[in-house]
């Protein structure tokens, strides 16, 4: 009897520069999917054009930002999370959710509709990809994006776990590789060890504020430093001039990985400023960003969930686009000389998406291990009279562990306690209050007066979909709280849902 075909979803990289899409065809392998422009990656970039009564997504977009920058949402990855972003165009809220739902239904309508003209039934379910490092907020405002641009959500995974299953990591059980991801906007580090036919996570890392524009800018404040001008990106980033700079900024940084040379044009005020520039003076000039890297790596080395040093580390994985650049692999290969190093220029674009595809593809049949959570989760308490916050689950344990911690109660005579439970980066037993979120206070209550210092028992897991579930146990009563995070309130779902269906996004 012959197997059941399984079901077609799609596997999405949704970039902070560039979003692509992949599906596994017919032949077992990966495919990515080309956009309406007939590019396999499309520009996560939206324009509102306000004279057409359209919003544009893609290429289209990042030509109109060179011009009209106000109208113009570029980067927007970078701000999921972000409390405090505030933007707004013709009187109309601008949200990470919103922008991300939009490249989202660009990318999947072009997809389906190269499908419709194979004859093929559209897709509506999707494998998604976020950065190792992202935390619930952001997790969830990227499901959340994912239903609003109409799709069901069947699992958001680590891009690096993604790229290395693109490229197809192999070896003797106990293998340890690195995948190195450095993105237009964001920067992902994960330590895996291979176990059977899949990865286990041992530690991540990353930051979500360096990427390949960061390159870009320094590149361009140095032109502008050249020429006397008195400006710097930060003064200008508003104007008119700024978008055709950076893409202009891009185009340099990009020849410079093949070419020793190359002149930088720049116009500003209506008038051209022409740089010329060695490879080896852009190194210099942009070296502490590639050190910045350098430091993750280290970083993520020590707060393995098992002990680990540099030389254990026996292959990185290079992937995202901005790995390409010649000085990326010359730090990497000084900082870790015993390690293989990989590089595959044309794949490194695409290897999240297609990875993305292949996990959706085995998902009904050998679910993959466990990642590791990139949040620690605790409660404040009280150590030595400071008010710190006590981890109950640390970034090393597993996603699903069950864990708990033992405090006692503070006051003569409670009858009840408050568990703040928070999140952090830590990878400590305490962390500081200043240094962590709160997800949610909740009341435990027993009703009888105990003595002070009576057992109180917290315990913690978090479950794949993102729930994290929080037990409190004192004098023989037993309170449970699922905390969810949705990263946006129901009002504001309603309101980015309205918006979206009422656009023709092009």
């Amino acid at each position: 009897m012959a197997k059941n075909k399984p079901e077609e979803v799609y596997g999405i990289d949704l970039g902070t520069t560039n979003s692509c899409i992949a599906l596994v065809g017919d032949d077992g392998l990966p495919h990515v999917i080309n956009n309406a422009d007939d590019k396999y990656t499309t520009p996560s970039v939206v324009y509102y054009d306000t004279d057409q009564g359209v919003v544009v997504v893609g290429e289209e977009a990042k030509l109109q930002m060179q011009g009209d920058p106000e109208r113009s949402v570029a980067f927007i990855k970078r701000e999921l999370g972000n409390p405090n972003y505030s933007r707004s165009i013709d009187g109309e809220e601008i949200t990470p959710l919103k922008i991300s739902a939009m490249i989202l239904k660009k990318v999947v309508a072009d997809a389906n509709a190269a499908r419709a003209e194979q004859g093929k039934d559209p897709i509506t379910k999707a494998v998604i990809t976020v950065p190792a490092y992202f935390g619930n907020t952001e997790k969830e405002l990227t499901r959340r994006a994912g239903e609003l641009a109409g799709l069901e959500v069947l699992r958001l995974i680590p891009e690096p776990t993604a790229a290395a299953i693109s490229y197809g990591t192999t070896g003797p059980d106990g293998k340890i590789f690195m995948v190195y991801d450095l993105g237009g906007g964001t920067f992902d580090i994960s330590i895996m060890r291979v176990k059977g036919n899949d990865f286990e996570e041992l530690s991540n890392d990353g930051d979500h504020h360096l990427g390949g524009v960061d390159w870009d800018i320094m590149l361009l404040n140095y032109a502008l430093r050249q020429h006397d001008l008195g400006i710097e990106y930060e003064d200008i980033q508003d104007s008119r001039d700024v978008g055709r700079m950076l893409i202009n900024a891009e185009r340099a940084k990009v020849n410079l990985s093949n070419n020793t040379s190359v002149n930088l044009n720049l116009i500003y005020k209506r008038k051209t400023y022409i740089t010329p520039i060695s490879r080896d003076d852009f190194e210099d000039l942009t070296y502490d960003r590639v050190d910045s890297t350098i430091i993750l790596m280290k970083r993520a080395i020590k707060h393995s969930r098992v002990p680990i040093t540099a030389d254990d580390i026996s292959e990185i994985i290079l992937v995202g686009g901005s790995s390409s650049m010649p000085m990326i692999r010359k730090a990497v290969e000084k900082a870790f000389p015993k390690a293989q190093i990989r590089l595959d220029r044309v794949k490194s674009n695409k290897a999240v998406a297609e990875g993305a595809a292949i996990y959706a593809h085995r998902l009904g049949v050998t679910p993959p291990p466990p990642p590791l959570p990139s949040r620690s989760y605790g409660i404040s308490c009280f150590v030595d009279d400071k008010e710190v916050v006590s981890n109950v689950l640390t970034r090393k344990d597993p996603i699903g562990t069950e864990s708990f911690r033992m405090y006692e109660t503070r006051k003569e005579g409670q009858t009840s306690a408050t568990l703040a439970i928070y999140e952090n980066i830590s990878f400590d037993e305490h962390t500081p209050l200043l240094r962590s979120t709160l997800l949610a206070s909740n009341e435990l209550t027993w009703g009888v007066p105990v003595p002070k210092g009576t057992d109180l028992k917290v315990i913690m897991k978090l479950s794949p979909d993102g729930t994290l579930r929080v037990s409190g146990e004192c004098n023989g009563h037993q309170a449970t709280y699922n905390v969810t995070v949705t990263g946006a309130s129901e009002n504001e779902l309603n309101e980015a849902r309205r918006d979206i269906e009422n656009k023709t996004i092009l």
